[in-house]
């Protein structure tokens, strides 16, 4: 064999062995968790799992954009490229991009652009790590997965790098790997927080709760509802009398006992301790002879109040304008507005309240007036530093 067809020979060897080389790192390379696991009895399965998850760090760019709205020819937004850490501006289908220089302070560029610009979205792409296991729900039970690799997500840049979040994960498992990397989002860390509303303002809604002694509480509402004074507006009777007493011991009496109790003329029906009565049977003394004739003289009984609610409006009248109509005990409650201040402690950090919620409570009116501190339980969501949402949960005091 000649010489040049011996090293075209070699040559043609050489390039086999590579290419063969490249194929097998190729594979290695881009193998997902279920090639890699094609020979096990593994099925792969969607689950859904939530993480605490570490802000590592943020891209260097920021989205800006408006709903319906082409950044792009706003010539004040174009502007922004002489703005400190700016680099350039990449606009494409109504969409603004800031590419930002590196190490520029993306929370601080965002926060100016919205000050500037309200309305504007400014959103960037985070970089966050989830340290310890998450556990995934799927069909097939629970599984334990590590995630060994950053999530980028894209959100706005107002949590602060090393600060925790809630993610909320989404994916295909195979095994207790993924296939692909799994979708995730940001949602708001639920947090229950006590804080002090402040009474701001009241309204002529009151709500009078009047309890009423049992053997008074045979009445007729829509006469009492016709016989408040004009001043009384709109007044409406919520009421149900409590027709029935609780007598000591009959619920270990024989069924004899029992059946005598029951066949009074006036007894509707008998449930362990209590009688249910006719709501015209108003006599304490008629009902303790009867029922201690049968059960014995040591036999106690129990006689629950009633309560009526008298709902109206009014700004000018008096307990009495009630009291004399329905008789009893009268407490007094009316439509209250609460705001919360301009700073919330959550976990030691307070965090800005955004746009000073206002809160509706009925309380009790000789108690609280405009001025005066509520003590309440808030549920509140937050993302990083920033309250997302806020619920009244508990009136604490």
């Amino acid at each position: 064999m000649e010489r040049d067809t011996l090293i075209k020979v070699f040559a043609l060897g050489m390039v086999i062995f590579f290419t063969l080389e490249l194929f097998s790192m190729r594979s290695a390379v881009t193998s997902s968790p279920q090639q890699a696991n094609e020979t096990s009895n593994d099925t792969p399965v969607y689950g859904t799992g939530l993480a605490n998850a570490t802000l590592m760090s943020y891209m260097d760019y920021l989205n800006l954009f408006k709903m319906g709205t082409d950044l792009s020819q706003n010539a004040s937004i174009m502007e922004l490229s002489a703005m400190e850490g700016v680099g350039f501006i990449n606009n494409q289908s109504g969409r603004v991009t800031l590419v930002l220089e590196h190490g520029a302070n993306a929370t601080l560029i965002a926060q100016k652009i919205e000050e500037r610009f309200p309305g504007i979205n400014v959103t960037t792409s985070a970089l966050f790590s989830i340290s310890s296991e998450v556990k995934f729900r799927t069909q097939l039970g629970e599984k334990n997965v590590s995630i060994p690799f950053l999530l980028q997500i894209e959100t706005e840049p107002d949590i602060d790098v090393g600060d925790n979040v809630t993610v909320s994960l989404v994916g295909i498992l195979y095994g207790e790997q993924f296939t692909e990397t799994p979708s995730a989002r940001i949602i708001p860390t639920q947090n229950r927080v006590v804080a002090n509303l402040t009474v701001n303002g009241v309204s002529d809604q009151y709500y009078a709760v009047v309890l009423l002694p049992w053997e008074g509480r045979n009445i007729n509402t829509s006469r009492i509802e016709g016989e408040f004074p004009a001043k009384i507006r709109n007044a409406s009777i919520n009421y149900t009398p409590t027709s029935y007493v609780a007598v000591s011991g009959l619920n270990s009496k024989s069924n004899d006992t029992t059946d005598r109790v029951r066949n009074l003329s006036y007894v509707i029906e008998v449930n362990g301790d209590l009688v249910y009565l006719r709501d015209d049977m108003n006599s304490t003394e008629r009902l303790g002879a009867d029922l201690k004739g049968m059960l014995g003289e040591n036999t106690t009984l129990d006689y629950p109040l009633s309560t009526m609610v008298v709902s109206f409006s009014s700004t000018n009248f008096s307990k009495d304008d009630i009291l004399k109509n329905t008789g009893g005990q009268l407490n007094l409650y009316r439509n209250m507005s609460l705001v919360l201040g301009d700073k919330l402690k959550i976990a030691g950090v307070d965090y800005d309240v955004p746009s000073k919620p206002s809160f509706g409570l009925i309380l009790l009116n000789d108690s609280y007036s405009v001025g005066k501190n509520v003590s309440v339980e808030l549920d509140v969501g937050t993302i990083g530093r920033k309250i997302v949402n806020l619920a009244l949960r508990t009136l604490l005091g």
